[in-house]
């Protein structure tokens, strides 16, 4: 088999060998793929929501990443002071000039159960199950044997390159565990920990063995009351994979222009940092059971100069519906948690 170029090389070791998972800097948007503990634990009863990210749009082809989910928590009779959630996510990842496609697809269940009486304390642990798909469009690369030195680019000859297997199919699992306590003052706090690829799933497109790496996880985020019109939403997420490490911290300011109540209007602006790599900004906006965030990438690595200081532009939206309230199966649902 003729050996790809250099940056094709590049390319495959980066995807394959050791692959990293797909990451927004809007975590909190996106609680499946933070823990599947969190499947449920919200103000509410179901959620749904989507994502999306494109990045590197002016440095080369974007890669483009698109996320759905949807999750429910209910309290069933015979659990007094415990509630169950389950959720689904489907994400999809177009990774630049070579085609690179994944298809991800999990089903996530979690336990919650309350230490306290007053339920102002909440341990949850969950597990979440899938798959993900993979394939490459070689059509897509050039290949040295493609070369043509008399117009010095690369011509419509065939690359004859093969892959054993261009459709990659396996399975995937992974576990997480959550703290969550509430205060009367609104206060609230939330850590969490999890470990993804926990099987270490094969993810080479050849006919060896390349096992994804796990993924570890430490999260928390919290809820200052600051006054009456005013919060301060802290957050942080510590990833480890291989020996890449993603940190990223930051804060929402968010102001009510209405009641602190469900039914509420505030709008949020927030500055985030990935470590290293790149300052996030986000503005949003809560109506309702409704909420919106926008945010933008500042690239400050050692690829600021090639992309002109410019990173990845991302947009969520989720829907939290209360169809069940007074419900008396639903009798011991989390008040008040904005966390997620």
């Amino acid at each position: 088999m003729i050996k790809l170029k250099g940056t094709i090389l590049f390319l495959l070791i980066s995807f394959y060998n050791f692959a990293q998972d797909i990451h927004f800097s809007q975590f909190n948007d996106l609680p499946l793929a933070l823990n599947p503990s969190l499947a449920g634990n919200m103000d509410g009863t179901i959620r749904t929501g989507a994502l999306y990210r494109n990045q590197w749009n002016s440095v080369s082809v974007p890669f483009e990443s698109v996320a759905l989910y949807a999750d429910f928590k209910a309290a069933l009779p015979f659990l007094k002071t415990q509630n169950i959630g389950l959720g689904i996510q489907l994400l999809n990842d177009q990774s630049g000039n070579a085609g690179l496609n994944e298809n991800i697809f999990n089903l996530s269940g979690s336990y919650h159960y309350f230490l306290t009486a007053n339920k102002n304390q909440l341990v949850a642990a969950g597990f979440s199950i899938g798959g993900f798909q993979k394939n490459i469009d070689l059509n897509k690369l050039n290949f040295e044997n493609q070369f043509q030195f008399e117009t010095a680019n690369f011509g419509s000859i065939s690359s004859n390159e093969i892959l054993e297997n261009n459709f990659l199919l396996n399975f995937d699992m992974s576990i997480g565990a959550s703290w969550t306590y509430y205060s009367q003052l609104g206060n609230q706090i939330l850590i969490g920990a999890s470990i993804f690829h926990l099987n270490k799933p094969n993810s080479s497109f050849y006919d060896y063995e390349s096992p994804l790496d796990r993924k570890y996880n430490i999260h928390a985020s919290g809820i200052y009351t600051i006054n009456k019109k005013v919060d301060l939403d802290p957050s942080f997420v510590i990833s480890t994979q291989n020996k890449n490490i993603n940190t990223v911290i930051g804060t929402d300011i968010i102001y009510y222009l209405g009641r602190k109540t469900v039914e509420k209007i505030d709008l949020k602006i927030g500055l985030y940092a990935r470590l290293g790599d790149a300052l996030n900004y986000t503005i949003g906006m809560n109506h309702d059971n409704w909420s919106i965030d926008l945010g933008y990438d500042i690239n400050i690595s050692g690829l600021r100069q090639a992309s002109q200081s410019r990173g990845a532009f991302e947009v969520s939206i989720a829907y939290v519906n209360r169809m069940f309230k007074g419900a008396k199966n639903l009798k011991y649902i989390i008040p008040g948690n904005r966390l997620l």
